[in-house]
């Protein structure tokens, strides 16, 4: 059984995992070994590492700042980790792809992010975890209809149909955790109000705030390195094609 670190969620999706990856390797050990090589290639390149460890450093270097004035307590620890790996993450790699957003639009997602992923999602949901026998059902359920609501959204011959069922599967799955979410709060209001628990709400939004310079510098850059491919392209078309391509 996982250590006693991991609440009952994290128990079934390690379960599952090790399940999935097993039935994958017996069927198709080749294939994994050489998509799993791809993957790591694509990932270990030289900009790609520089970006994630400086904001992982950063990151760090906020934490200990806040744990060095009795703001963040080594309990924060697993919480901190699930912020970065998923929020802090995704906002990086938003930050790369947004040069053709404005400030204000890019600012508006983050904050969005704040609010409904790192407080909402990442706190009523992986905080309060149902028991493991509902986690082994509940878990695969909502992965394998988020990804049907993934392919549903780039398939053309998805119908409406298909589309509110799926919406309705997880719109249901949802209900089920904040239902629970709620009643454990009733039940007992006072575990809510600990110091850990504190932590574990605040940890993702202030986290999130605080990484907000770092990744506008990112996205800045990344706009500037978008605005030299373009004028480089233009300048071609002009040169040698006697065209004005925009």
């Amino acid at each position: 059984m996982p250590p006693s670190f991991f609440n009952s969620r994290e128990d079934a999706s390690l379960l599952w995992a090790v399940v999935i990856l097993a039935w994958a390797v017996y069927n198709n050990p080749r294939g994994i070994g050489n998509s799993f090589l791809a993957l790591m290639r694509s990932f270990f390149q030289g900009v790609i590492v520089a970006l994630f460890v400086s904001a992982l450093l950063y990151s760090a270097a906020i934490v200990y700042g806040a744990h060095r004035v009795g703001l963040w307590h080594a309990d924060a620890l697993k919480a901190t980790a699930y912020w970065f790996l998923g929020t802090g993450v995704v906002l990086i790699g938003d930050a790369v792809t947004s040069g053709s957003r404005s400030d204000a639009d890019w600012l508006k997602g983050v904050l969005r992010r704040v609010i409904a992923v790192t407080i909402v999602i990442e706190f009523m949901v992986n905080v309060y975890a149902l028991p493991l026998a509902f986690e082994l059902v509940l878990v695969p359920l909502t992965l394998l209809f988020a990804g049907l609501q993934v392919v549903a959204q780039y398939d053309a011959t998805t119908t409406p149909l298909v589309c509110k069922v799926i919406d309705a599967v997880l719109a249901g799955v949802g209900l089920i955790y904040l239902g629970y979410f709620v009643w454990t709060v009733v039940g007992d209001p006072g575990d809510l109000l600990t110091r850990e628990k504190a932590e574990d709400l605040l940890v993702g939004p202030v986290l999130t705030v605080a990484l907000i310079p770092f990744v506008y510098i990112v996205a800045w850059y990344s706009r500037y390195e978008q605005k030299k491919l373009h004028d480089k392209i233009r300048a071609w078309f002009t040169e040698y094609a006697g065209i004005r391509p925009y």
